[in-house]
């Protein structure tokens, strides 16, 4: 076995597991782990990467964070970056922020392995995508990019 094959047939998906199921991990960060298993690598860091974004102008004050926030959440696209942020919807602000920045470390890893692994032909493999559909699941909302954060927002971004 040469070096470049002892990571043939790894699973990318347990870093996720164990986290989503270790009772010391902070209980956000194992729901947002719980709800990135399966999803295609390169989707899931490219998805939480975009809403990591929209929270970092927030957390700047820069009302473009909200408008991108509003974006993501009324897109007619499957439910994971909604779950993402419904995870720690109405967690502190700077809690929110770095919950997700976390998860997109382990994102970037995972996709990285994953690309990297089926660039050289070797066996790579995650759970099956929990996302059966390509839409949503249920009625989307239709958000202003002015939509009213909680109170817990006040002085970081514009609450209206």
């Amino acid at each position: 076995m040469t070096m470049e094959r002892w990571l043939d047939g790894i699973d990318v998906d347990l870093t996720l597991l164990e986290t989503r199921d270790d009772p010391d991990e902070p209980w956000t960060r194992r729901a947002l782990a719980g709800t990135s298993v399966g999803v295609d690598p390169m989707d899931a860091y490219e998805g939480a990467q975009e809403l990591v974004e929209a929270v970092r102008l927030m957390v700047g004050g820069n009302l473009e964070g909200k408008a991108g926030l509003a974006r993501i959440l009324g897109r007619d696209g499957n439910d994971y970056q909604r779950s993402l942020w419904y995870a720690v919807a109405g967690r502190g602000a700077l809690c929110v922020a770095a919950d997700l920045h976390w998860l997109t470390g382990i994102l970037a890893t995972r996709a990285e392995l994953w690309l990297r692994r089926r660039g050289q032909d070797q066996n790579v493999v995650k759970r099956p995508d929990p996302y059966v559909t390509d839409g949503p699941e249920g009625p989307v909302g239709q958000f202003q990019a002015s939509f009213r954060l909680g109170a817990h927002w006040d002085g970081i971004a514009d609450r209206r």
